[in-house]
């Protein structure tokens, strides 16, 4: 893969939505850090496209404070600031994008990025085609959920590909731009003592928890319409899965890699709608009494107060083939719960024979700890001998730490999939056939709870979620492993 610095044709980053928090919060605070660091092409710019009339001054403003907050020098952001311009775009009218096509030459690369909400999709790539904006070198970023069930992924896929090919679409999951996750294939397939053990028969469960201390905040009409199997499951989630549970790709490119997740996806047990009640927990978080700063989800601005919306949901599953057959999977994800933390758990077996169980009542089966936020760390917990007299063992970790690995500063997670699109390599991105996967599995869930769980069961804010997901594992025998 060639250096960013030595592409010498101009790169156009257009960002539709610009003044969004997606865009504002995140796209230019991770471009303005590469700016910084030097990471972009020679010739960038960025268009950024907006509904109505805005200057160039005030939109500045707007994105300045996200972009300065860890860096002082008003110079670099000024500078940084010139490589912006506007462009107003009204999408119900064609002409309106003509001004756009000016900006975007065939000879450039132009990378259009969607932060948008999806159901524009189409008739924004639309509007880009009849006025000439859209050639072979451009590329096209879209953002999740794609869509609400598998009907509308598929109506939505069906847009895109109407205008760019596969190799265009860019189907973004920030969470699979996270060092960690990508340590995660590192550790397998670098490394001989992890892979042969990496099975069921001596892994006896795996739990993937993504967990939120916030709120809907300002996102309570979207959130309503979509709740947290839709905004996280499908997407997040399932990906850690498939990171953790494919088989080795026989390279690391984008084909090889995403036709082993997908080969997960296709493997995973479908939970039918009369499943829902014993493999999966939902739930929307409420105030308790002494909580009087904290609203109840119903009670959140754009919120329905009749709401069956979840803000949690806990799920279990199984991967039907060779390495994974009969081993239980654990999905946890949520708002307003006691901490921001998410983290995968591989749990090992016992050992077959417990030489020292007379001695050590501390002694655990072996564990290994990826955690994603908010610190990135990977911990393997093994017991040792405890020092001192006699042969009591403790469970201690071999500790990971990749932040105080390097000196040099690690690139967040939407920095290095940016690098990626400009790129080219599509290798951290969702295909087409991921996408309606991942809706498959997920549509008889939504199903099931609309004829069998149609009101989520209320959580405390600050807890760890409702009571049916803390019984979905006590059923087997387990706990969930909640950070202190």
């Amino acid at each position: 893969m060639i250096s960013l610095t030595e592409i010498e044709h101009p790169v156009n980053f257009v960002v539709f939505g610009a003044t969004g928090d997606l865009s504002t919060k995140k796209l230019f605070p991770s471009l303005y850090r590469l700016f910084l660091e030097k990471a972009l092409p020679k010739s960038f710019q960025m268009i950024c496209v907006v509904r109505s009339t805005l200057s160039h001054e005030h939109f500045v403003k707007l994105i300045e404070k996200n972009c300065t907050s860890k860096e002082k020098n008003p110079e670099h952001f000024k500078t940084f600031a010139q490589l912006i311009s506007i462009t107003v775009l009204n999408i119900n009218q064609t002409n309106s994008f003509k001004t756009l096509s000016t900006q975007l030459a065939t000879h450039m690369l132009n990378i259009l990025y969607f932060a948008v909400p999806p159901t524009l999709y189409g008739q924004l790539t639309s509007g880009l085609a009849k006025t000439g904006c859209l050639s072979n070198s451009t590329r096209v970023v879209v953002e999740k959920p794609i869509g609400n069930n598998l009907e509308t992924a598929t109506q939505i896929n069906k847009k895109l590909t109407q205008y760019f090919n596969e190799t265009q679409i860019f189907r973004i999951d920030h969470y699979l731009g996270k060092e960690t996750v990508q340590n995660i294939m590192a550790l397998r397939f670098g490394n001989a003592i992890l892979e042969p053990l990496w099975c069921a028969e001596r892994i006896q469960y795996i739990q993937i928890t993504v967990a939120e201390d916030i709120g809907v905040e300002s996102r309570g009409p979207y959130y309503d319409s979509t709740g947290a199997l839709r905004d996280m499951v499908q997407n997040h989630l399932l990906q850690l899965l498939c990171i953790v549970t494919m088989e080795p790709p026989a390279q690391i490119n984008a084909y090889a890699v995403r036709d082993e997740k997908l080969k997960v996806l296709h493997a995973l047990r479908p939970i039918q709608p009369n499943d829902v009640v014993t493999k999966t927990a939902r739930g929307h978080y409420i105030q308790d009494s002494y909580q009087m700063n904290q609203m109840s989800y119903i009670n959140e601005t754009g919120v329905d107060p009749l709401s069956q919306t979840e803000t949690f949901v806990a799920i279990k599953t199984e991967i039907d083939n060779w390495r994974w057959a009969g081993m239980p999977i654990y999905l946890r994800t949520g708002k307003r719960l006691r901490n921001r933390h998410s983290e995968i758990i591989i749990q090992f077996k016992e050992v077959p024979h417990k030489l020292f169980g007379h001695t050590s009542s501390h002694l655990l089966a072996n564990r290994l700890s990826i955690n994603l936020q908010p610190e990135e760390n990977i911990k393997l917990f093994l017991n040792a001998k405890t020092p001192g007299k006699g042969m009591n063992l403790e469970p201690m970790a071999l500790n990971l730490d990749l932040t105080s690995h390097s000196k040099s500063r690690r690139w967040e997670a939407y920095e290095r999939l940016i690098i990626d699109i400009i790129q080219g390599d599509l290798t951290l991105f969702m295909r087409e056939k991921d996408v309606l996967s991942a809706w498959q599995w997920i549509d008889p869930i939504i199903l099931g709870w609309q004829q069998y769980m149609p009101q989520p069961e209320p959580y405390i804010i600050g807890s760890w979620g409702p009571v049916a997901a803390d019984q979905l594992l006590a059923r087997d025998g387990y706990i969930w492993h909640n950070p202190l």
